[in-house]
């Protein structure tokens, strides 16, 4: 005949906190910039199904934080900085390292940027117009276009009016200011004079481009210009030779 053992409740506790360790594990990896610093004092949370655990970067980037097994997403984030989302799900609790994480700071204000190799450079904004006649309407870009001194580059879209960042397209312009071909148009639907380009989004109202483009003068149009349009606004650069 069977007895029943009655342990006692501390005991029970303790049994189940050592069954519960055998299942969590540890994230660490490094938080870096846009520019490859490290950026310290990040909150690095991580949350399941039964727990949430929270770390924060130390002073070269580094950071540790515990999880348990589940549905996890481990969130990066810090005031100026664009937040980052890291789903994962799984099964087995170990000492996991996911390497570098890239968080973009926020631009000082609504505009366009060039990755630069500590900050961001501004792209100056300009407008376009267009002259017609009994045959033709040609557009033409006014003011001075800002000098970029690199053929590929990384350029930072951030809207603030509007969270659709996608909705640009390139022109490219001639040394009278007169717009040309398209070298991509803003849904990547068409690959006529199609520049290599990658777009990424961010954030809903930050998207990043790398470009490679030949020397020459680009107009960044904000939307795309259509038989109708008499005049708009975007951004004029200039790859130098």
């Amino acid at each position: 005949m069977f007895k029943k053992v009655l342990l006692p409740m501390g005991l029970l506790l303790f049994v189940s906190n050592i069954l519960y360790a055998f299942d969590s594990g540890t994230f660490h990896g490094k938080v870096i910039d846009g520019f490859g610093k490290p950026v310290i004092a990040v909150d690095v949370i991580s949350s399941s199904d039964s727990s949430r655990s929270k770390a924060i970067s130390d002073q070269s980037g580094n950071f540790a934080v515990n999880f348990h097994t589940g549905n996890i997403k481990i969130t990066f984030k810090k005031d100026g900085y664009v937040p980052f989302n890291i789903p994962l799900s799984l099964d087995e609790a170990s000492d996991l390292s996911l390497g570098d994480i890239t968080l973009w700071k926020v631009p000082p204000k609504g505009g366009l940027f060039v990755v630069g190799s500590g900050d961001y450079a501004e792209i100056s904004t300009s407008e376009y117009y267009s002259e017609s006649s009994s045959k033709e309407r040609q557009y033409y870009v006014r003011g001075s276009p800002t000098v970029i001194k690199s053929r590929e580059f990384k350029i930072i879209d951030f809207q603030t009016d509007s969270p659709m960042v996608t909705g640009k397209t390139l022109y490219s312009v001639n040394s009278k200011g007169s717009m040309g071909c398209i070298t991509f148009y803003p849904t990547q639907k068409y690959n006529l004079n199609r520049a290599d380009d990658t777009y990424s989004k961010i954030a809903d109202n930050v998207g990043m481009r790398k470009i490679n483009l030949p020397p020459g003068r680009y107009f960044y149009c904000v939307g795309e210009i259509t038989i109708r349009s008499k005049s708009g606004l975007g951004f004029y650069f200039e790859i130098s030779s």
